[in-house]
């Protein structure tokens, strides 16, 4: 194999593993790495071998076709002794690191289907080499308005992940490009395994095992949130006092969206708007405050006047799914109810069927007690990342089912060239990881606006910025030091 780093070959000592997850960053661990210039001069100690954080790693194999590339994580394990060798250990991992260490987002998502927010978030990291992959979803569905403010791409991938029912993984496409695919778990590439004998000798199988894992199984899920769009639209009659144009709803409102006057001698449609438009400048004659029940009319009128008012309430919201079968099945096995039950707070949902899909995928990935198959061979490379993997023929019937391929070692020996390959095969396709814990925390904190709610926008701003003012001319402020300009953009999400 042929290692560079920038425009440097290297070498390591003895062997390394390269590590592929799902949602990981895959990763390579090398030792004693030195320019390979220093095996023809034969002197390791003059020089010292110390690449920077995130220089750019790339690995050919023999055929000089592109196998891994990423950066330079971390360089340890350097002697400063004059009389030994000074070369490193280095940590790599693939550029999927920078989906959590890259910029965070700050632009609202709204009006558009998962597979179009999916295209969005990924356009708003292009600059770091991603492209959008292979969409493949069964409920391409419509989703709420949905703040990224503050949040990495990471983030808001996986909590798209949970709303589409999807598995999503990355996929290297060439050194400078990294394709992010989203699969239902019924159309991710489909592979077969028919164990036996013969087929364990025609791929030089070392070992197969499994282990079996109830620790993140539940057959009863529930998800709730604060504050969400209620199913049902409500008509309401409300009465004027005459004493000024307050109304109250019975429902703290989500969205007004038809408000009449009835007279006896006829009805009359009323213009609406929310509180934050009415700051905007924009008139109405009734206004609604998102998330209470006050209504405002812009003028009096006379008391026992009917006001017919529709709108979309903001309820707490509550979703359970269930797994029936599961259910019966530890039923029959302890004569004992078989509810296995895991609760959630989801202040990033906003609309109940959001809420139910989040419910939903959980039961969907975790209900199912999981079932690890790792495979182990020599030199045969059987299974990518997100392979489905149809097995069949194993002793034990509970192992004959579908697995997800999420975790693939490839440890190289460099002395022979000989590459064992391990798969981690789960049968729950529970690929729920994150690449630290705050990624998992910020997506759940929240996130989903209201109609007509802000955000507060961050604009970085170097040391000369452009602005541009009402009068539409340009002004050029001077900044001393890199700075951040903090600005609210006092704009309706439509």
């Amino acid at each position: 194999m042929k290692m560079m780093i920038g425009d440097t070959e290297i070498v390591a000592d003895k062997n390394f593993t390269v590590t592929e997850e799902m949602l990981q960053a895959s990763s390579i661990t090398l030792n004693n790495a030195m320019p390979k210039t220093w095996l023809t001069a034969n002197d390791y100690t003059s020089n010292y071998f110390y690449p920077e954080d995130y220089s750019a790693f790339r690995m050919y194999d023999d055929s000089n076709n592109l196998i891994f590339s990423g950066v330079v994580k971390n360089s340890g394990d350097i002697s400063l002794n004059p009389r030994q060798p000074h070369f490193c250990s280095l940590q790599i991992l693939d550029y999927k690191t920078l989906l959590s260490e890259g910029s965070t987002l700050d632009f609202v998502i709204a009006g558009k289907t998962i597979s179009q927010a999916i295209e969005q978030v990924v356009s708003a990291v292009a600059g770091y080499g991603f492209v959008v992959g292979n969409i493949q979803i069964l409920n391409d569905t419509e989703i709420g308005a949905y703040s990224t403010l503050d949040k990495t791409a990471y983030d808001v991938l996986q909590y798209l992940s949970e709303i589409a029912g999807a598995r999503w993984f990355t996929r290297m496409v060439s050194d400078t490009q990294v394709a992010i695919d989203f699969y239902a778990p019924e159309n991710l590439p489909q592979k077969t395994l028919n164990y036996s004998t013969a087929w364990c000798k025609t791929n030089n199988v070392v070992d197969v095992s499994f282990s079996y894992n109830t620790g993140n199984y539940r057959n009863k899920q529930v998800v709730k949130s604060d504050s969400v769009f209620g199913n049902v639209p409500v008509t309401e009659t409300l009465i004027t006092d005459g004493y000024d144009g307050n109304l109250t709803a019975s429902q703290n409102v989500g969205e007004l969206t038809s408000a009449k006057l009835v007279t006896s001698s006829g009805t009359t449609t009323l213009s609406i708007a929310s509180t934050t438009e009415k700051n905007l400048g924009i008139y109405a004659d009734v206004y609604y405050e998102i998330g209470k029940t006050a209504l405002t009319m812009s003028g009096i009128q006379p008391a026992g006047t009917w006001v017919e008012v529709t709108y979309t309430p903001l309820v707490q919201g509550r979703q359970v799914a269930r797994s029936e079968t599961e259910i019966s099945r530890i039923n029959s096995q302890i004569s004992r109810t078989g509810e296995i039950a895991r609760y959630e707070n989801r202040n990033d949902v906003l609309s109940s069927a959001e809420l139910q899909a989040v419910a939903q995928t959980y039961i969907r990935f975790k209900g199912t007690a999981e079932i690890t198959l790792k495979i182990e061979t020599r030199n045969a490379d059987l299974f990518s990342i997100g392979d489905s993997v149809t097995v069949t023929g194993l002793p034990l019937s509970a192992l004959n089912t579908s697995y997800l391929t999420k975790k693939k070692e490839s440890a190289v020996i460099v002395s022979t060239g000989d590459i064992f390959y391990t798969f981690e095969l789960s049968s729950s396709y529970d690929a729920d990881s994150w690449v630290n814990f705050f990624d998992n925390q910020r997506r759940k904190a929240n996130g989903n606006l209201n109609s007509g709610d802000v955000i507060t926008r961050n604009i970085d701003i170097d040391d000369t910025v452009s602005i541009i003012w009402h009068d539409m001319t340009d002004t050029t402020v001077t900044i001393t030091g890199a700075s951040t300009l903090n600005a609210t953009l006092n704009m309706p999400l439509g």
